[in-house]
């Protein structure tokens, strides 16, 4: 199906459609892949770069790019003449259903699939789910797999541990890691000052986390104290 030459003076008479804009029935056929795509569209004079909306449709493009015939079933100034074509098309095409086409539903021409609960695939799997395409499934099934009948990289290589491992015993680098910082506690008029804010969840018996919130403003007492980082000018 050629792409249709509109008439400009066509196109401009859209303005005194208030109700129902001219819409044309479009038939995308993807050049590398062949799958279809059957929509409508309102933009007739940007018909030549339209590539539609449907989800699975874009998904396609992106996957094996976006070089598509562009087809046109007609172009309806009349709302029952659309629809009753889109119908008619999408019944005789089986284009809801169909593995040729990339359509969920039946193109209806007048919107878009309904979303949420009102969509006629809402709480239903895809129809391809768990359905492995015969060219990846074959690409690297048996024998053909590049790793089959050899051993794993790491098999039979002795890995030390315990007091084996090099590392055992070695303190942490000096300056790796992050430096702890200290925290006072207030209770009672007293202070109570740790090293860490491990430490001083140690002394209360809480999560690091209670401490934290306390010391970032988050919470007021943390285990019965008032927590602050200790600054450098104090």
């Amino acid at each position: 199906m050629p792409l249709t030459t509109v008439n400009p003076a066509l196109l401009d008479t859209q303005a005194q459609y208030t109700g129902w804009k001219p819409t044309a029935l479009l038939v995308m056929t993807h050049k590398k892949t062949g799958l279809q795509y059957f929509c409508k569209t309102t933009l007739l004079q940007e018909m030549g770069w339209y590539k539609g909306s449907g989800k699975y449709w874009l998904r396609h493009l992106r996957k094996h790019g976006a070089d598509v015939d562009v087809g046109v079933l007609g172009i309806y100034f009349d709302r029952d003449r659309c629809l009753a074509a889109a119908d008619s098309f999408s019944e005789s095409n089986n284009v809801g259903k169909s593995d040729k086409w990339a359509n969920l539903i039946n193109e209806n021409g007048l919107d878009g699939a309904p979303s949420g609960k009102d969509h006629p695939m809402y709480g239903k799997p895809h129809p391809k789910k768990g359905v492995l395409r015969p060219e990846l499934r074959d690409r690297y099934l048996g024998e053909r797999n590049p790793m089959w009948g050899k051993p794993g990289a790491m098999r039979g290589v002795s890995r030390p541990k315990g007091k084996d491992s090099p590392l055992y015993g070695r303190n942490r680098p000096e300056g790796g890691g992050k430096k702890p910082h200290p925290v006072v506690g207030l209770k009672d008029g007293k202070e109570y000052t740790f090293g860490s804010v491990a430490d001083a969840a140690r002394f209360i018996g809480m999560s690091r986390s209670v401490v934290h919130r306390c010391c970032t403003g988050k919470a007021k007492v943390g285990g019965g104290y008032v927590w602050k980082y200790v600054t450098e000018n104090k």
